[in-house]
């Protein structure tokens, strides 16, 4: 990935970014409003809350059951962001999992927050660029991709070295951000004027789900289902945008600024959908050689 795409990307992912990125303490004041242990709880509020997510913690769900994760895997996550999908992994199934991640305050913040969960005997970190991730440990049984692979600049490459990093046979599952009928976010910015102050510029590269499929092919991978699933995302968000009491919460703790700051988010990125944004699962496995 180019150095200036790096640099952009990281600056986007900044708690006093474009929107909403919460750090320890303002969790940690959250949960004790809403009187939830993140220790102990699986309430979809802390998934929800620790990650700008357009999945939402039951896509994160549903994409842990169709890789069939269970305590005996080893996971690889790649672009792990401050980490909550895999947080909220290990704590469903009791897995190990490696995140791999170029952000190194995402690193920090993930660090912190598995201390807070009380699983930091369960996860660990790797600051690295996955299209030039290259780890001692190359035995994972699992792997997965959250939201983030829209940013990967390069992803034949990325592909290959995550190809290099798994066992025969080892799953690979991806929540992802596709391009819209009429082009990326990088279009969106002249053309959603609510979208510009988000994230910086020119850091999206996504693709649609044949090309997906094509690069997994040529590195060796088959791809086992793969599916369209924006209309799903789109009400969700939507109705997340109306959930009025959880906002007033949210608000309780967090001041009127972060929660205007967080529905201008969300109404921003609704406006993106289907011209700029969709989204896909796709699930695959490498082949034996």
């Amino acid at each position: 990935m180019d150095s200036a795409i790096k640099n952009n990307l990281i600056a986007s992912y900044q708690v006093d970014g474009g929107f909403i990125v919460h750090d320890r303490v303002m969790l940690e004041k959250l949960y004790a409003l809403l009187g939830i242990d993140p220790k102990t709880s699986l309430d979809w509020r802390i998934f929800d809350l620790e990650g700008i997510t357009h999945f939402f913690q039951h896509g994160v769900v549903t994409l842990v059951r169709k890789l069939a994760i269970t305590k005996d895997d080893y996971v690889l996550s790649l672009g792990e962001g401050s980490g909550a999908p895999s947080r909220l992994i290990v704590k469903m199934t009791g897995c190990r999992v490696a995140g791999v991640e170029i952000n190194p305050d995402q690193i920090v913040k993930a660090r912190e927050l598995s201390d807070l969960h009380g699983i930091q005997d369960k996860v660990t970190y790797y600051q690295q660029d996955v299209e030039e991730m290259s780890l001692d440990k190359r035995d994972f049984t699992k792997a997965y991709c959250n939201e983030t692979c829209g940013h990967w600049q390069d992803k034949g490459e990325a592909f290959r070295r995550i190809y290099l990093h798994l066992i025969p046979g080892a799953m690979i599952g991806f929540n992802t951000w596709l391009k819209g009928n009429k082009g990326s976010l990088n279009d969106a910015y002249d053309a959603v004027f609510e979208f510009r102050p988000l994230y910086k510029k020119e850091i999206w590269f996504q693709d649609n789900l044949s090309t997906y499929q094509r690069l997994l092919e040529q590195t060796g991978f088959r791809v086992l289902e793969m599916y369209d699933c924006t209309d799903r995302v789109d009400i969700k968000i939507r109705a997340r945008v109306k959930a009025s009491v959880q906002w007033q919460r949210y608000e309780k703790v967090m001041g009127s600024q972060a929660k205007d700051n967080a529905l201008r988010y969300y109404n921003a990125m609704l406006k993106t959908h289907y011209d700029f944004l969709r989204y896909g699962v796709i699930i695959a496995e490498k082949t034996f050689p």
